[in-house]
């Protein structure tokens, strides 16, 4: 059985459908890319299996939790995890500050005020290996907000991984972001795969096809084709409409 399941998904805003019908899968280790034009309803799709639209019809499950009638905070509970296309992270606080609460809001533990929460050893041993994780090591006490973008993105994925989520939904990670950025984000999504398995919306299909074991194709709201990087690469409807080839005889 697949880690994460999603069938039958469908969501209609008024006249428009949305997501129809959407059925994917991700096995355990996976990265599985989900692309497709703007408009094609990948946010949608994000947000119906993160919670924050409801579903019209359809079902989820996360290694055999069914996550369908579950808020967005039980679904992070029960292993899903998500970074969004805009960064958010609280950026008046150091990275340090940052990671501790994200530790402590996982912890289990009651929240105290600020000048005791440091002296917690488990939060911060949890917050320096999560800094470590993500390349941050270095960076603990500047304010997240002062730092460039492509940082606040990695903190923004160790704030996600706080959580030890078993499937890590990452919404455009490379977005706003330069080459050597890019690069760096590439390494650290392929190094992340022994922590979750992920279902990565990315238009960079570079990265893309560097990265996915699987990919989906999204048109109109529905899956057009999946596969590997080769078959979606030869796919004439997918040249088409996406990849701005003309398609093959």
């Amino acid at each position: 059985m697949s880690l994460f399941q999603a069938q039958g998904l469908v969501k209609r805003f008024g006249g428009l459908v949305a997501t129809d019908n959407v059925s994917i899968a991700v096995e355990p280790g996976e990265i599985h890319a989900l692309i497709g034009p703007n408009g094609a309803g990948k946010s949608t799709l994000v947000n119906l299996i993160s919670g924050l639209l409801p579903l019209d019809a359809g079902r989820l499950e996360l290694d055999g939790v069914e996550l369908t009638a579950l808020p967005p905070h039980q679904r992070v509970r029960a292993g899903l995890s998500r970074c969004f296309q805009v960064t958010s992270v609280f950026r008046g606080d150091s990275v340090r500050s940052n990671l501790l609460l994200a530790a402590q809001a996982h912890a289990g533990s009651s929240f105290r005020f600020l000048s005791r929460r440091a002296g917690e050893q488990a939060l911060m041993e949890t917050a320096l290996g999560l800094a470590e994780k993500v390349g941050l090591s270095d960076v603990l006490d500047r304010t997240a907000g002062t730092l460039p973008h492509g940082v606040q993105r990695k903190l923004d994925v160790a704030l996600a991984l706080a959580a030890r989520p078993k499937l890590l939904l990452l919404d455009e990670p490379m977005a706003g972001m330069g080459p050597e950025d890019s690069l760096q984000m590439v390494a650290l999504i392929e190094k992340l795969r022994a922590e979750a398995a992920i279902l990565l919306i990315e238009h960079d299909m570079d990265a893309v096809f560097q990265l996915a074991d699987r990919i989906s194709v999204l048109v109109y709201g529905k899956v057009l084709t999946s596969g590997d990087a080769e078959h979606v690469k030869g796919h004439p409807e997918v040249q088409a409409v996406y990849l701005g080839t003309e398609a093959t005889a």
